[in-house]
């Protein structure tokens, strides 16, 4: 029964886990900790003693095992999530910024210097260039622009960016496109004005030298982040 009942909690998590109560994610959370057991009645008590979510994932972990079904190993769980929040709470994170050509081809120069098998990123930014998410594909045909569409507009539902940047590398050692390129980007750009994202640039990258649609005007040529 309780596996059932797990299941059920996790895929309500994952469909729309905002919606739940406190007792129903901390249910949740418990699941790793405790095996074997219904964690609901554990989630009413560990709330009823420490009187909120809050309280649960602030306690030390001996105060903790104070409540009835709470060992050291749950404890520790329990303490550790509320660390990880702590610290992210916090700390102020250094969002990328990928909102004009130097930043975008630093940035790609990075991620792909010294790659030697060919591999593909899309990143997503929001209307001011911060970087919300990167997609990357690797073993994909060698020279060309490979992704899934159904995987990208999957991706671009969720993340909801309002602009999309291409990179992939040629190990060859030519950063000239080819027209697999040139095709590749044509469906992409199409998935992402469904999504109503603009297609802003490809990158290819290639050892000592870096190709830009933009820049080099192919994109307009193309009709492509229009």
């Amino acid at each position: 029964m309780h596996e059932g009942h797990r299941e059920r909690m996790r895929r309500r998590l994952f469909s729309h886990g905002e919606s739940l109560t406190d007792c129903e994610l901390l249910e949740i959370l418990l699941f790793d900790a405790i095996s074997r057991k219904n964690t609901n009645p554990v989630a009413h008590d560990l709330l009823d003693s420490f009187c909120d979510l809050e309280g649960v994932l602030s306690a030390p972990p001996r105060l903790l095992c104070t409540v009835a079904g709470i060992g050291p190993k749950t404890a520790e769980h329990l303490y550790l999530a509320g660390t990880l929040l702590r610290r992210m709470a916090g700390s102020k994170p250094a969002r990328r910024r990928l909102y004009n050509f130097s930043e975008v081809s630093a940035h790609v120069s990075v991620r792909f210097g010294g790659a030697t098998a060919e591999k593909l990123e899309i990143y997503m930014t929001d209307r001011n260039g911060m970087l919300l998410c990167t997609k990357t594909v690797s073993d994909v045909r060698r020279d060309s622009v490979a992704l899934d569409s159904r995987t990208l507009s999957f991706i671009l539902s969720e993340v909801k960016p309002a602009n999309v940047i291409v990179a992939h590398n040629h190990p060859s050692g030519s950063a000239s496109p080819s027209e697999q390129d040139d095709a590749s980007l044509v469906w992409i750009d199409e998935v992402c004005r469904m999504h109503g994202a603009r297609l802003c640039d490809s990158i290819v990258f290639a050892e000592g030298s870096l190709y830009s649609y933009y820049h080099s005007g192919r994109l307009k040529e193309l009709g492509l982040g229009e």
